[in-house]
């Protein structure tokens, strides 16, 4: 005869182990689901340290950069460029992108070739968020074309340049660097012309008359 009892009995047994297996699969589960978060967060946070410490401007880098840009914030240091910062007031909108932009210009002549672009990003940045009265924006194009022409952009970065001088046709720096470009390019006849244009607007730029006087002694 069937034993109903022992038949109920080994049912709710398995119903027991049933519900005990489903339960760890449960907590099992909420525990991967919990790992996964913590190591995702750990991954996130440990990524933002490191941009944010490779964003920093070291002291060496520091030193090679306008006065005014001892005024960022201290987060914008590495440790080792703390102790430059100054309490100087920055000219213009966004000025901290500019420093950021020279910084990264830095870092591409000594050697790492994609800082070029971050500079040319950086720049971009002034030049979009910024008004026409930023004080800064002559100089904002002149780096930008330096880093353009360093990522062999030769058009853009003539262009950027010029726009500079449009910026300030007394921009002497500004004729200067585009005619060292143009000679780059093997363009002596254009370098002649911009410097000759450029001393129109700064006859007593030194730099201007020295460069004058070499291409005309090397005829």
């Amino acid at each position: 005869m069937i034993n109903l009892s022992k038949i109920m009995n080994y049912a709710q047994r398995i119903i027991l182990v049933l519900n005990n297996h489903f339960q760890w699969v449960r907590l099992m589960n909420e525990f991967k689901l919990s790992l996964m978060v913590i190591i995702s967060a750990s991954l996130f946070l440990n990524t933002t340290i490191t941009y944010a410490e490779s964003y920093a401007i070291s002291s060496s880098e520091a030193r090679q950069l306008p006065p005014f840009c001892m005024g960022l914030s201290i987060g914008n240091f590495e440790d080792d460029a703390k102790s430059l910062k100054r309490d100087i007031k920055m000219p213009g909108e966004h000025t901290q992108h500019f420093c950021h932009g020279m910084k990264s210009l830095i870092r591409g002549d000594r050697g790492d070739k994609s800082q070029y672009q971050t500079a040319v990003s950086e720049f971009e940045y002034v030049q979009e968020h910024s008004t026409s009265q930023h004080e800064l924006m002559d100089s904002v194009s002149l780096y930008k074309a330096e880093a353009l022409g360093k990522l062999g952009k030769t058009g853009p970065a003539i262009a950027e340049y010029n726009k500079a001088i449009q910026l300030n046709n007394k921009y002497h720096q500004a004729y200067a660097r585009l005619a060292d470009y143009y000679l780059t390019l093997g363009m002596k006849q254009d370098a002649i012309d911009t410097i000759k244009i450029g001393l129109r607007f700064s006859p007593e730029s030194k730099g201007l008359k020295n460069r004058l006087h070499k291409l005309s002694a090397d005829k």
